[in-house]
């Protein structure tokens, strides 16, 4: 059994299996997990990710630190926790945590629209009013520990001659970047939604082509690059319905 170093193997098909990976990285693969049986290699079931995980996984979807100021326990400990999302819609009680989340140049430039500079009390109103018309589009904000971390959104009918595709987009609070919520966050999210929405046979996401880290999210959840075109900033991604 080809054997690379104390914490990776390599497989028959050339590719590296990595055992102390990070779990943020998602589940082994059929043949990753075939391999591991094959060979008595510890796994373990994550049921986050609804999957199979090397039991020697770095976990990175927990932490000692509450990064979010605004967090109503920072001042008092550093409490422990786990990785717990759940959505819902945004009400406008959210609004002093929506304008916290959102009022940052840096989350601007990764979206299509340009940073307003400052984010008003009236504008935040108004995207909130405009997120819970759902006529056109699903919006729901990611709580972690009760607390909103940042959006999804699922916008319908945006290809006029394929109604069946539907754009999935999201964006989560730079206090937050880095610690697993926007690949659980959007892997949770795609799944429901194609789910929930039985006519749609394709996902659609747009990313800045320097936005590697939002590229990777993308990859997590079963979205494939669909074509390159080195004109643009941006790139076009596509989830399928299995």
């Amino acid at each position: 059994m080809p054997r690379t170093d104390k914490e990776s193997y390599l497989l028959p098909c050339g590719q590296t299996l990595q055992l102390n990976r990070r779990r943020s990285e998602g589940i082994l693969t059929q043949a990753e997990l075939s391999f591991c049986n094959a060979n008595d290699i510890p796994v373990a079931y994550d049921p986050l990710q609804s999957g199979w995980l090397p039991a020697q996984v770095i976990d990175d979807l927990h932490t000692n630190e509450i990064l979010d100021i605004a967090h109503p326990r920072v001042p008092k400990t550093k409490a422990a926790f786990s990785l717990d999302l759940r959505l819902r819609p945004w009400e406008q009680s959210d609004l002093p945590r929506f304008r916290h989340l959102l009022d940052d140049p840096l989350m601007w430039k990764h979206m299509p629209e340009d940073y307003p500079n400052p984010l008003s009390c009236n504008m935040a109103e108004a995207l909130i009013d405009l997120a819970n018309a759902r006529n056109h589009h699903r919006v729901y904000a990611v709580l972690h520990d009760n607390l909103p971390i940042g959006q999804v959104r699922l916008l319908f009918e945006c290809d006029p001659e394929d109604l069946e595709v539907a754009e999935l987009s999201y964006w989560i609070g730079r206090d937050y970047w880095g610690q697993g919520f926007a690949s659980a966050a959007v892997r949770a999210f795609a799944r429901q939604s194609l789910a929930e929405n039985s006519g749609l046979s394709t996902l659609i996401a747009r990313v800045k082509r320097k936005n590697v880290a939002s590229w990777r999210v993308l990859e997590k959840a079963g979205f494939l690059l669909e074509g390159d075109d080195a004109s643009s900033d941006w790139l076009f991604m596509r989830k399928p319905r299995p």
